[in-house]
């Protein structure tokens, strides 16, 4: 060994060991993130099902049959079930749609519930297009919300207006998930009473 060797220690204990055996941690750090990342991305892009993966093959999933039972034919392909599934129309369909609900005293307080909850913190509660949220659009330069009462509005058929409450319209979503078909009729009935019609 050299004095300045022996004097630094760089020999045994040096900088390129050092580098060394830091760029392998490094390594076995990335491909351990790499493992990480793939079996997070796996799991994520399974088909749904009970469990995120299915390691053990599960009999339960097997479409079987016990012994003397008929013959189980699979549902055709794109069949809605007739407990749910909504039609989706077009805005030529609607146009010359009615209502299926009765505007009633009751079908009238729903809707006015419904309208409280998911509507007047835009169109206002008197639904004249007057609230904080309205404020805060015009404040971006958005579109703000309607007032239910303007011409435009009302000279929407009740198919159109059913329409909108289903599919949004610029900034207002969707309600199609979030309420049934009868609610979105209510609803229509509602903004048709608000107007006075």
């Amino acid at each position: 060994m050299q004095e300045s060797d022996v004097a630094t220690g760089t020999k045994e204990r040096g900088v390129k060991p050092m580098l060394a055996r830091w760029r392998a941690r490094r390594r076995s750090a990335l491909a351990f993130m790499l493992l990480g990342g793939i079996v997070t991305l796996v799991t994520a892009c399974t088909p749904t099902g009970s469990y995120p993966i299915d390691f053990f093959y599960e009999m339960h999933y097997q479409p079987s049959q016990r012994r003397l039972e008929p013959k189980r034919i699979p549902p055709p392909e794109g069949s809605v079930p007739i407990t749910g599934g909504t039609p989706s129309y077009t805005w030529d369909q609607v146009t010359n749609m009615t209502s299926p609900v009765p505007r009633n005293a009751q079908t009238l307080a729903r809707g006015e519930t419904l309208f409280t909850v998911n509507c007047a913190m835009c169109h206002g509660a008197k639904a004249d297009g007057q609230s904080f949220i309205a404020t805060r659009f015009n404040a971006a330069h958005f579109y703000p919300p309607v007032d239910l009462h303007s011409q435009r509005v009302q000279s929407r058929t009740d198919g159109q207006l059913y329409w909108i409450v289903t599919n949004g319209l610029g900034n207002m979503p969707t309600f199609r998930n979030l309420l049934t078909d009868d609610d979105r009729w209510a609803m229509v009935n509602y903004i048709r009473n608000l107007q006075g019609q």
